[in-house]
């Protein structure tokens, strides 16, 4: 039943399929190495493995918990969203898919309201459109069939060198395209949410 109820709460905030709401170019936001700066995590005792009991939260990060996982947020994400949401439509581009809405955005404070792209909708393309075997690989079909011809940043940290040649081709062709491929041991740093907002002031200008 609580998983019916997260799916039709999920249908609320609306799958992404390819619809534009807005004139405005896209942000297309992961979670996991992104918001969640999983590879941040400190042990209380180096001797023993990274598991709830043992871990520590590194200053400038707090700890919470979403649908069942451990997380580790930096608080300034909540402001950095709310700017860069009067500049781009903002979309859900996580493997969490339809439980971003529902489950992680009452914790982290923003995104119960974005259309989320279910990815797992795209897995019919031949061996031809992966670009390799990786997480950004099973999500690419759908993000290529979510951005369309509209200028987009994509914020992922598994993005493959074939992303890289797409995003470039696309650039040159005239439609504007920025990846930004966070460390997670970091998350989402200030430097790449500014050089988010540079993009943002050359596109609209």
């Amino acid at each position: 039943m609580a998983a019916s109820r997260d799916m039709q709460a999920a249908g609320a905030a609306r799958t992404w399929h390819g619809e534009r709401m807005t004139d405005r170019p896209l942000l297309l936001l992961d979670v996991d190495g992104v918001l969640n700066a999983f590879g941040a995590w400190e042990r209380r005792d180096p001797l023993l493995p990274l598991a709830p009991g043992n871990l520590l939260v590194p200053d400038g990060f707090r700890a919470a918990r979403a649908d069942g996982f451990h997380l580790l947020l930096r608080p300034e994400h909540a402001d950095w969203v709310a700017e860069l949401g009067q500049r781009f439509e903002l979309v859900w581009a996580t493997m969490w898919q339809h439980r971003a809405p529902v489950g992680l955005a009452p914790v982290v404070g923003y995104g119960a309201d974005w259309p989320w792209i279910p990815f797992d909708d795209h897995q019919s393309f031949t061996t031809t459109q992966r670009t390799g075997w990786g997480i950004g690989s099973y999500k690419f079909p759908g993000v290529v069939a979510t951005v369309g011809d509209r200028p987009a940043v994509w914020i992922d940290d598994d993005l493959e060198p074939a992303i890289y040649e797409w995003a470039a081709e696309r650039d040159s062709s005239g439609t504007p395209t920025l990846l930004v491929q966070p460390d997670p041991a970091e998350g989402w740093t200030r430097a790449e949410y500014e050089a988010v907002l540079a993009f943002a002031d050359a596109v609209v200008a």
